[in-house]
């Protein structure tokens, strides 16, 4: 791999990690009460948790949110007192105390410090020092490299910086890493293609539910070159038959969730196309979980989530609970739909009844977490942007027609 060029000293994440968490900065306690499972899927084994920290979020409130600079909140940080503009802003004083260590990336200071709540091992987070908004450009991933110079050990990724495909804070430009084997890292790739220009490079679509281009090489600046000649292409390109529109009354809907490791001394980055275009028939995105599957996912399909984490709301745990007991007695349709918690499980439920007619106390919670698995999956699956049948790997080609093209 080309040398390290942020100027920066790497330090003992161990260490830093071990500090944060005897400090009480890193909830130990809180997060071991959250509830996960492994579901295996038509896409590999899915990690499911039960969040039971952290509230769920409605799409909408975080557009009305991304609209907002942060500038006029007064943040209190729960893990240290600190009172900060908003919730990633990091100052002088969170170094001092030791939440956070100041680290050089893109030529600038930015911070680091441990999620108090993490959803995966060693979750860190890098904060720009400057309040401004996120963005996805060479800038953008010209930092993600400086990060795994640092940190080889650890991934580091970006949401996307448009909101309903986004995170949930996109007032500040921020992104997360971690020492943690997601699923999509071991996804294959179905189908590889090259890029003129970019000899040295391998490139690749994943055989994984949403659209990721998997670009793989040991030069830096030529993936970061390749990485925005993608970029490029993806925030113009209109596919009416595939439903993706790149923009509507000058307002861009096209953007990508970036995310850089290390594998065996070469770099990989994983590109998943993103659109956040809406309809009528789905107004929190056509790319988005639709009606069917928000009793059980609403929020953004965010970074973690696209790697194939599923960050469930703390709901679910009294909810699956009493749709389980509900199966264990046979409850008809109408009982599940009358009752407060199964309410908006009910035809979901019901179907689970009819396709597991062996269904008893003791498979019962097994059946359920595995179904959860499946909804997931359809969760991906629907944020893909070009889907698996016939039609969509055509267009996943016209893509790379398109991409072809304009290099």
């Amino acid at each position: 791999m080309t040398e390290r060029v942020c100027g920066s000293t790497p330090f003992d994440t161990d260490e830093f990690y071990r500090e944060s968490c005897d400090a009480g900065y890193v909830k130990i306690a809180d997060m071991a009460r959250n509830i996960a499972w492994t579901a295996p899927t038509r896409w590999g084994d899915l990690q499911i948790t039960v969040n039971l920290s952290k509230p769920e979020k409605d799409p909408l409130a975080i557009v009305q949110a991304a609209k907002s600079s942060g500038d006029s909140g007064g943040f209190v940080d729960p893990a240290t007192g600190v009172v900060r503009p908003c919730s990633l802003c990091v100052t002088d004083d969170d170094v001092a105390c030791g939440y956070a260590r100041p680290i050089a990336i893109g030529g600038e200071k930015w911070g680091m410090w441990y999620s108090p709540y993490g959803y995966y091992n060693e979750h860190c987070i890098a904060m720009s020092w400057e309040h401004r908004p996120m963005h996805i450009d060479g800038t953008a991933f010209s930092c993600l490299f400086d990060f795994v110079d640092l940190f080889p050990h650890y991934f580091i990724g970006s949401n996307a910086d448009l909101p309903l495909v986004g995170g949930s804070i996109l007032a500040h430009d921020h992104f997360q890493g971690g020492r943690h084997a997601f699923p999509m890292d071991v996804a294959v790739v179905d189908e590889r293609f090259t890029l003129a220009g970019y000899p040295s490079l391998t490139a690749g679509f994943l055989r994984w539910p949403l659209s990721v281009i998997r670009l793989s090489g040991v030069d830096r600046h030529e993936l970061i070159d390749a990485a925005c000649s993608v970029h490029d292409a993806w925030k113009g390109y209109d596919d009416e038959d595939a439903g993706i529109v790149a923009q509507s009354d000058g307002v861009r809907h096209n953007t990508i969730t970036p995310i850089v490791r290390t594998r065996d001394g070469v770099y990989e980055m994983d590109l998943a196309l993103r659109c956040n275009v809406t309809s009528e028939e789905h107004p929190l995105g056509v790319f988005h979980p639709h009606a069917d599957l928000h009793h059980i996912k609403k929020e953004n399909i965010g970074l973690i989530e696209v790697m194939g984490l599923a960050i469930l709301p703390p709901r679910l745990k009294g909810e699956l609970s009493r749709v389980a007991d509900a199966l264990v007695a046979h409850w008809p349709y109408e009982a599940l739909a009358a009752d407060a918690l199964c309410a908006s499980h009910a035809a979901w439920a019901f179907d689970v009844a009819s396709r597991h007619p062996k269904l008893d106390e003791g498979n019962v919670h097994a059946i359920v977490r595995a179904e959860v698995g499946d909804v997931f999956a359809r969760v991906l699956e629907d944020a893909g942007v070009f889907k698996w049948d016939a039609s969509g790997i055509a267009a996943r080609r016209r893509f790379l027609s398109a991409l072809s093209d304009s290099l």
